[in-house]
């Protein structure tokens, strides 16, 4: 997955812990794990609380981008439909990508206003890529982002990522692979990937 080219891959490709998403901009718990929209986290379990709100939760992928901005790991991201309505925001990320600005797009994306506009506003309609771009214009070039988007560059993304994510066997969103290892679900970083990753640091 890293040595391909074509995978959207953050950081170094050759990094020694590697990371894999399957997750999808329309999906409650992948929003819990991304760790941007604390209120519907509370909303959906006090368990997903974390620390601002008077809980413990940690949200993995505010880990997992610690650890790459340090040159540590490196994340593959992939799209599956865990949700249903996140196929514009596989595309916007994919493109934003193209700027550098992945996370950038992704955090708005991951945030109550951006599960708003994939579950409620814009959902899967291809003529509504203007809007995701305006959403996204404080992040990247919103011109470049639309133009990239209506292209269909990466159209095939949306049903070429599911398939890699059934190769493996899964298919729940958010499911994470630590080099050879699965964490399944919106797991706490503490809980579930601390144990993995402190060894190989």
């Amino acid at each position: 997955l890293f040595a391909d080219e074509g995978n959207m891959v953050l950081g170094k490709r050759d990094a020694k812990i590697k990371f894999v998403e399957f997750s999808d901009t329309s999906c409650p718990f992948c929003h819990v794990a991304a760790g941007h929209n604390p209120s519907l986290s509370v909303q959906m379990n006090p368990r997903f609380a974390t620390e601002a709100e008077g809980g413990t939760y940690v949200p993995p992928v505010l880990e997992i981008k610690k650890l790459i901005d340090e040159g540590k790991a490196a994340l593959a991201w992939f799209y599956t439909p865990g949700h249903g309505n996140g196929e514009l925001g596989t595309l916007a990320l994919y493109c934003a990508n193209e700027q550098g600005k992945f996370w950038e797009a992704h955090d708005l994306l991951m945030n109550k206003d951006g599960y708003s506009l994939v579950n409620d506003k814009v959902k899967n309609d291809r003529t509504k890529t203007g809007e995701v771009a305006s959403f996204l214009k404080t992040a990247l070039d919103s011109g470049k982002l639309k133009t990239c988007m209506d292209s269909k560059k990466y159209e095939s993304r949306v049903t070429g990522d599911p398939q890699i994510a059934s190769a493996f066997g899964y298919g729940a969103t958010p499911t994470f692979f630590i080099n050879d290892k699965v964490v399944e679900g919106a797991a706490s970083w503490t809980d579930s990937f601390k144990g993995i990753v402190d060894p190989l640091l």
